[in-house]
């Protein structure tokens, strides 16, 4: 992630933005038959001793892609009405 110099929008919508741009490339993994996993683990925290990063730069995770051999089963979804309840 990188911070925005002005700070003009709060740090909790650029780590949103970045959540939303690895659910994009998930799920466009998943169309293309790629297998994919996003996950932080503590290492994120030591990224700055392996890599050059800039001043409010961030790595908030490691996104792992790569070729599967299993089947993917289809999956069902119920209506949206069992999940929602509107006033």
């Amino acid at each position: 992630m990188q911070r925005d110099p002005m700070k003009s929008v709060p740090e909790w919508e650029e780590v949103a933005a970045v959540a939303m741009a690895v659910q994009n490339m998930w799920l466009a993994c998943t169309e293309l038959g790629i297998g994919a996993y996003w996950s932080s683990p503590a290492l994120v925290k030591h990224m700055g001793d392996f890599f050059e990063m800039n001043h409010e730069e961030a790595c908030l995770g490691f996104f792992y892609m790569g070729n599967y051999d299993q089947e993917i089963p289809d999956s069902a979804r119920g209506p949206i009405e069992d999940k929602t309840v509107w006033l």
